[in-house]
């Protein structure tokens, strides 16, 4: 029976480290988690946060925070920003926690382009709380375990990614790598290096109609298209979607999947979700509310997942409005 726990233990870390990274529907709405290089990119201060409750129909949910800051300095040409994740995962006090600073400096080309190359460190800790599992002799003898802790309750290592980012007024193309130094954030004595997880990421605004008057850019429809492509050792993902924006409301649609391309097993047509946006837009604040219907082999069990994102961008009336100009075209979260 101690060996099958062992076991067990073994297959559930393991496979931990192929999912710690958070899953975000609305990932353009913290853009400093999806690229380093989008520090500062609003050319303000910009708060971002993010809230997900993954699969909320089964037990012992994955649910993760994410709250960031990023400022832009414009005398510099960077952008500095910080980051706090939280995540927490099944009934046995699983964690996951990571505090981060990034960096970006921001070259511009051309009139109507701009590169920014951006790095982030983090230092990030995991946490089980091992009061909470069920060995096999408790419940064959009704007592606690006399198993001793096999394992440390908490572990810590650093992360560093970087990235590149390429972005006009109106498209924006950018590709970021997580995990670069491969940490080991193991609970076991053995080599589990944390797999290096890329990201190719890019979107275009459409804008459509007008604003009803003369107005200004920013007033008028618009329709957002976004994407990304993440892919993490035998792992990729691709998301795709759009929503149309309105000075006050935006509402979308986006699917999630590789039908075609990839089949982790035969028979197995690799569709993950559809998911539905809904949000709202008033002064500097912007809310947006997600859910993802899963569409896998998991079907409606999993009671799909919530997310919510709640962005504030502080703007400095006292600074020129050129200096303001290099705003990214997606999502003022």
């Amino acid at each position: 029976m101690r060996r099958i726990t062992y076991i067990l233990i073994l297959l559930l870390f393991t496979a931990k480290v192929q999912a710690q990274d958070l899953q975000l529907t609305q990932f353009y709405a913290s853009p400093i988690y999806l690229n380093p290089a989008f520090t500062g990119a609003n050319a303000d201060q910009r708060i971002s946060t993010n809230f997900r409750n993954q699969w909320a129909g089964l037990p012992g949910t994955y649910k993760s925070f994410l709250v960031s800051y990023d400022q832009y300095f414009n005398n510099y040409r960077s952008g500095l920003g910080a980051m706090i994740i939280s995540d927490k995962a099944g009934t046995q006090g699983l964690s996951n926690n990571m505090m981060a600073l990034s960096y970006a400096y921001d070259y511009r080309f051309h009139r109507f382009w701009s590169l920014s190359m951006g790095m982030r460190a983090g230092y990030g800790w995991r946490s089980l709380d091992f009061s909470r599992l069920l060995f096999g002799d408790q419940i064959a003898r009704n007592s606690p375990t006399s198993l001793q802790t096999p394992i440390p309750e908490k572990v810590s290592y650093m992360d560093i990614s970087a990235g590149a980012l390429l972005f006009s007024s109106m498209e924006w193309i950018g590709v970021s790598f997580n995990h670069i130094n491969r940490p080991e954030e193991t609970f076991l004595n053995n080599e589990a290096s944390l797999p290096i997880k890329g990201s190719v990421h890019g979107g275009i605004n459409f804008p459509i109609g007008n604003s009803g008057g003369e107005g200004r850019r920013d007033e008028k429809p618009v329709i957002v298209t976004a994407f990304q492509y993440r892919f993490q050792k035998d792992f990729d993902q691709f998301d795709i979607g759009l929503y149309y924006k309105k000075p006050m409301y935006f509402a979308g649609l986006w699917y999630r999947g590789l039908p075609g391309f990839k089949a982790y097993k035969p028979g197995y047509s690799n569709h993950d979700c559809v998911a539905f946006l809904v949000g709202g837009m008033y002064k500097n604040i912007t809310l947006g509310y997600s859910y993802d219907i899963t569409i896998s082999l998991l079907g409606m069990t999993s009671g799909g997942s919530h997310e919510i994102s709640l962005g504030y961008n502080i703007v400095n009336p006292k600074k020129p409005k050129k200096h303001r100009s290099k705003i990214i075209p997606c999502p003022k979260f």
